[in-house]
């Protein structure tokens, strides 16, 4: 479809099978009045496209229970926009209606939107799918289709950075910890907190010098979501109450490495518990501390809430949530 291949979507096209039952009747849906809310309709499956723009990962498990157990009135109807070209794009329902092809079906009942764009179509979406178990990375996906602010504000200042935002999880580049990026830049909501704690991993961990201990980028590995936690809580802590220069934390941080820092996180963890955030922040802490005098060591400070970095009172409950290395 035209405007498919002007938007470089590659739809998903099911393929009906051979001995499907055809022609659903037409009286399950008669006198339905949706109104200006769209149609109840019974639509072709090969006639339907899903927008991988928005729409969450396939679950190849959940589609074949759907299409083993398959049964048309369980199933209900799916939600479908009919975009102004006449191509119909399955906004909520793509797992039944793969499940529904599976099992040999060539038709399925839906709920038709008329005129919805494509960012409308992305906002319906993460609505209806709020109730499951959508993951971080896929509703942000959805965000920043439907134009979020906050999401398109967080994701330009992770490219300043040079590095990204990763919309299906990897380990060799960009950042995975999406919960832990929107949960600084809410401390306060300009993204100052969230640029300091980016400039640091860049000033501890990218280096033009091959033969640094540095890192040569920003990924997974130095921008955990514990590594980043534990960073903004040392700045707050250590580097604004000025008990030491942000040059000399760099420093340490450099010269460890992030592997010894993890390692280190690790063994703290195991004997005192708690986060590894929080442990991520003693071995931060531990480093700085190596070879110095007495009088110059720091003290761990771990009782306090995020309003004490600027935020909005919020509890540390909040250091609790999202991202999966807490």
């Amino acid at each position: 479809m035209a405007a498919a291949e002007e938007s470089n979507v590659v739809p998903f096209k099911a393929k009906p099978k051979r001995g499907s039952r055809e022609g659903l009747s037409e009286a399950a849906v008669t006198g339905l009045n949706l109104d200006e809310a769209g149609s109840a309709e019974v639509v072709l499956i090969a006639e339907l496209n899903i927008d991988p723009a928005y729409q969450r990962d396939l679950r190849h498990d959940l589609v074949n229970k759907i299409a083993k157990e398959y049964d048309i009135v369980k199933a209900g109807p799916i939600l479908v926009s009919h975009r102004a070209d006449g191509s119909l794009w399955v906004v909520d329902g793509q797992h039944r209606l793969a499940g529904a092809a599976q099992a040999g079906e060539t038709e399925m009942f839906a709920h038709v939107v008329h005129g919805l764009t494509q960012s409308q179509e992305a906002e319906l979406r993460l609505a209806r799918n709020e109730r499951r178990s959508d993951t971080i990375a896929e509703k942000w996906r959805s965000r920043l289709v439907m134009g979020d602010p906050k999401a398109e504000a967080i994701t330009e200042l992770v490219h300043q950075h040079g590095t990204e935002i990763n919309l299906t999880p990897v380990t060799t580049s960009g950042i995975n910890a999406i919960a832990t990026l929107e949960l600084i830049w809410d401390i306060d909501s300009t993204g100052v907190w969230l640029g300091r704690v980016l400039r640091v991993l860049e000033d501890a961990y990218i280096s033009p010098d091959t033969s640094s201990v540095a890192d040569t980028r920003i990924d997974p590995t130095n921008a955990s979501s514990a590594q980043l936690k534990a960073i903004c809580w040392f700045l707050g802590q250590h580097i604004d109450s000025r008990e030491t220069a942000y040059e000399d934390f760099v420093s340490r941080l450099r010269e460890f490495g992030v592997e010894d820092v993890r390692r280190k996180a690790v063994s703290h963890k195991a004997a005192n518990g708690g986060s590894l955030w929080l442990n991520t922040y003693r071995a931060m802490v531990e480093i700085y501390n190596f070879r110095r005098q007495e009088k110059s060591k720091l003290k761990w400070k771990t009782i306090g809430s995020i309003s004490q970095l600027g935020g909005q009172g919020t509890s540390t409950k909040v250091w609790q949530r999202g991202d999966s290395d807490k």
